[in-house]
């Protein structure tokens, strides 16, 4: 008696459990399944999608730049973070737009690397042509020269694009969605989520013209939410123009 009390005891606890998960998904437009279900909300939640085809413009100009991101803006010149350069050196590799941790568009050797002499957050990395791995690659042929706005403004709709948390997420590639709240000096405030591994990403505006280079973002569970990205000014554009290979 007391067995059949238990059984029927634990079969109402997993209808109430498989109900309020029910619930949730319904509430929050969110489909998840059991053993995905929280990751998979946490990212709707911040506007985060899953870039799974990563070898199309634009994203074919972003490449994975020591254990954040980093993208084209000239021949065999990339665009990142000072911060990032701290790691990467003459002789390191990148990664041309992994989409996993077997499919890249190839590893190609840093000759050269230019941190900008101003307060911003930048600096320039210069690569070889030819691939490391797998031979036969070119850089120029499997990568792409993103373009850069003119100007971006407050209340316009961005996406930042790169490799958060690029070890958890097995080097995929992310994009999260957002709006610019303020441009003030070289500094680009947007609300659209940003993690570890997404410094030296692209803020692209609604023609895929990149606006800025995150730099930092709000951790989760941060009351603000915001992310920090250094915007394209004149000067900055001038650095980038006098250091890209010729």
């Amino acid at each position: 008696m007391n067995k059949q009390r238990s059984t029927k005891m634990n079969k109402n606890i997993i209808i109430k459990s498989i109900a309020a998960l029910t619930i949730l998904t319904s509430v929050t437009g969110v489909s998840t399944t059991m053993v995905e279900g929280i990751q998979q909300t946490a990212k709707a939640e911040h506007n985060v999608t899953k870039i799974t085809n990563t070898s199309i413009s634009p994203y074919k100009g972003i490449l994975r730049v020591g254990a954040a991101t980093g993208f084209v803006v000239g021949k065999n010149t990339i665009l990142t973070n000072r911060h990032v350069v701290k790691d990467v050196q003459v002789g390191s590799t990148v990664l041309a737009h992994p989409n996993g941790e077997n499919d890249t568009g190839g590893y190609y050797k840093v000759k050269k690397v230019i941190p900008y002499a101003g307060s911003a957050d930048l600096a320039i990395v210069e690569v070889e042509e030819d691939s490391v791995y797998p031979k036969n690659k070119k850089f120029s042929e499997n990568t792409e020269i993103l373009t850069l706005a003119s100007e971006a403004k407050a209340n316009e709709r961005v996406a930042i694009v790169g490799y958060p948390a690029p070890y958890k997420n097995k080097h995929h590639m992310y994009q999260s969605t957002g709006t610019v709240l303020s441009i003030n000096g070289d500094k680009l405030v947007s609300d659209a989520f940003a993690e570890g591994g997404n410094s030296g990403s692209p803020v692209f505006n609604n023609k895929n013209e990149v606006v800025g280079v995150l730099y930092s973002g709000d951790q989760i569970g941060h009351s603000k939410k915001e992310s920090y990205s250094v915007y394209l000014t004149p000067e900055i554009k001038k650095f980038i123009a006098d250091n890209t290979e010729k």
